[in-house]
């Protein structure tokens, strides 16, 4: 097996050595703050909107659509990057797995509650049946598809470590190339997904094959090179818009191709959210507030997410009231603002419920669990009886 390159300490993203770096922490809300936007464009009156003839106010609404996917990108990154180099074992991804269950099973059961207020008052009109089994499992049931994905991998993560490592350099760079041009080149076309897509495990693991090369055997790109990834992802991404745009407006035909180049897992997206995290990882600085903030990042995804919530501001917020109205650049940053700050401040409130609770032994109902798992499949002791000698 090839050695395992650990870099030298220069080249290392820190968090800080025990200290979270609240650079970090500020990208991970800002990414929130895309995938916000992106729900509020895609998640309603989608195809209106596409029908809609091209102009420099819907080209600034897609490009708002086409960070959601940058967003997840840097969500994913920062969450795996510090495992990269930690002693991942099946016992740590489950307890990980545990914790996440706990948020999800509280604003699941939480949301459901107020599904069942909204419902009376008559804003919700969807399934309150199939709803209650997926708030009793939100994670098996996949009520929020990111979560479930990533609650997967995390599954499959000391395994992977282990494959990537014994793979060595050579190989595992043969493996990130031919991801790369099986899904990153080749997605660049239209029509072409190789089997890869959207809300799948598949995306993380694809990811992660990257990801881990760079960690593991590459040196640090400069920040000349950040900006050569963002700009290079907001170029290509212009290209296809405009170009798409214009095939529209010639033809009336093939809409949905204007959005083509900002969904799912396309390359330019990535290109954008790992020159983000670089630039924002090689600046530190900690602040207590950021990092509570980011804290409840993730919390502003289950809430704005649910099914019952996102139908209500679907319905107060439609899109087509948005593009239409005399400022419609404000009126969607203004909506997208208050959306994500009032999701914010409810995950706030779960946050201090929990560290009054729940967090103040964090993980000590999953290692009684794991202690009287592991007891029970122990091997039984065998006792060897002495032979009786005769006399």
């Amino acid at each position: 097996m090839a050695s395992h390159k650990t870099g030298r300490p220069s080249r290392r993203i820190q968090n800080g050595g025990g200290k979270r770096n609240s650079s970090i922490e500020l990208l991970r809300l800002l990414s929130m703050l895309m995938i916000v936007s992106f729900h509020l464009c895609v998640g309603n009156r989608y195809d209106w909107f596409l029908a809609q003839p091209p102009t420099p106010t819907k080209v600034a609404y897609q490009f708002l659509m086409g960070g959601g996917w940058v967003g997840n990108f840097i969500f994913f990154t920062i969450s795996i990057w510090f495992l990269l180099d930690r002693q991942n074992t099946l016992k740590s991804s489950l307890k990980r797995i545990w914790i996440l269950e706990r948020e999800l099973l509280f604003w699941s059961l939480a949301l459901f509650a107020a599904t069942l207020f909204l419902r009376k008052a008559g804003l919700y009109s969807g399934s309150v049946l199939k709803l209650a089994a997926h708030s009793v499992l939100p994670l098996t049931t996949s009520l929020w598809w990111y979560p479930t994905s990533y609650a997967m991998f995390l599954l499959l993560l000391p395994f992977l470590v282990t494959g990537m490592k014994a793979l060595g350099e050579r190989a595992h760079r043969s493996l990130a190339l031919i991801a790369l041009l099986m899904w990153g080149i080749a997605g660049l076309l239209p029509f072409t997904r190789n089997d890869l897509h959207g809300g799948s495990v598949l995306v993380f693991v694809y990811w992660f094959v990257l990801l881990s090369y760079y960690r593991w055997y590459m040196e640090r790109i400069s920040a000349a090179t950040c900006w050569k990834l963002i700009l290079a992802g907001l170029g290509i991404e212009v290209v296809y818009c405009l170009a798409f745009s214009l095939v529209f407006a010639m033809t009336g035909k093939g809409a949905g191709f204007q959005f083509f180049i900002f969904d799912n897992w396309k390359i330019p997206s990535m290109f954008i959210g790992f020159g983000l995290f670089e630039l924002f990882a090689r600046r530190e600085f900690h602040s207590r507030c950021v990092n509570c903030l980011a804290g409840s990042a993730f919390g502003v995804y289950l809430v704005h997410y649910h099914p019952a919530v996102k139908t209500l501001w679907m319905n107060w917020l439609p899109l087509e009231k948005l593009y239409l109205s005399a400022h419609p650049l404000a009126a969607m940053t203004v909506c997208v603002l208050a959306i994500f700050a009032c999701c914010l401040a409810l995950d706030l409130v779960r946050q201090g419920l929990f560290a009054m609770t729940v967090d103040r032994n964090r993980g000590r109902w999953f290692e009684l669990v794991w202690n009287k798992s592991t007891e029970r499949t122990k091997p039984m002791p065998v006792h060897t009886v002495p032979a009786h000698t005769e006399k």
